[in-house]
């Protein structure tokens, strides 16, 4: 059985913030989506985050047209994978050096958290603290691990995580992209199933919105741009205290219609 995801997105400055330093993408050429958090003085941070974004899009597009095997690669995970994986760090590194180059842009960083349907899989390359959720069966699971000081604490039992959600160490990232000439990023891969819905989100919504209002506001609300638009409401509406970045997906079988297009334009590409 052949799946695609239906994605739609939405991202606002919040109530606190002069500026959006969010970015986000939707590629479904690609059937790829992508959000970042940019970090930096001035705008530097929304600098990050749009160059992540477009970079990782734009090396991932160039690696899979050609069929390119990343070097290193890593055997657990597929050629996909691996292929956003060096998209990612390519982009590390296009930010590492700007951030390097002058005063205006030192420091400057961004998460960033990108996925893609892969056969029946989701694909992921992650780094830093944006999330990415699955919800099946009305269970929320978190598919991405936060790379920040107080989830290290809480995996040493050193904090609970509802101790961490209040701890004034929470943005204290421990990894992101543009801070190291090379830092680990995160490959995950994950069967997906007709029905599922996919949540990628940047720390504006889940630090404004409790994971279990996330899952019920989602649940209720079968269209993606509606719960797209709601759950923005509901972090403004508790303060909006960052920028929030939201994208929501549905798994769905692709119509048979659909799948014989698709083969006919790659056997003439």
């Amino acid at each position: 059985m052949t799946l695609k995801i239906d994605f739609a997105g939405a991202s606002d400055m919040g109530k606190v913030r002069k500026n959006n330093e969010d970015s986000w993408l939707l590629a479904p050429e690609l059937e790829l989506a992508i959000v970042a958090d940019g970090m930096g003085g001035h705008n530097s941070g929304e600098v990050a985050s749009s160059l992540a974004v477009k970079v990782t899009r734009d090396k991932f597009e160039s690696m899979k047209r050609t069929g390119m095997k990343p070097n290193p690669y890593n055997d657990k995970f597929s050629l996909e994978a691996n292929q956003l994986g060096f998209a990612v760090q390519l982009a590390n590194s296009v930010i590492y050096e700007a951030g390097t180059a002058g005063p205006e842009n030192k420091g400057m960083g961004t998460t960033l958290s990108a996925a893609l349907l892969n056969g029946s899989k989701l694909s992921i390359a992650h780094i830093g603290d944006s999330r990415i959720y699955l919800m099946r069966s009305g269970v929320i699971q978190q598919l991405t691990e936060d790379h920040s000081l107080v989830m290290e604490h809480v995996k040493k039992g050193l904090l609970t995580r509802e101790q961490a959600e209040v701890s004034p160490l929470q943005n204290i990232l421990t990894r992101a992209l543009g801070t190291q000439k090379a830092p680990a990023v995160d490959l995950v891969e994950t069967a997906l199933e007709v029905g599922d819905r996919l949540l990628f989100c940047t720390d504006g919504l889940f630090k404004a919105v409790k994971e279990d209002k996330l899952h019920e506001m989602i649940k209720s609300q079968p269209d993606n741009a509606k719960a797209c638009a709601g759950l923005v409401t509901a972090a403004n509406e508790n303060g909006g205290p960052d920028n929030i970045t939201v994208i929501i997906g549905t798994v769905l079988k692709k119509p048979l219609k659909e799948t014989l297009k698709d083969m006919f334009r790659k056997s003439y590409a």
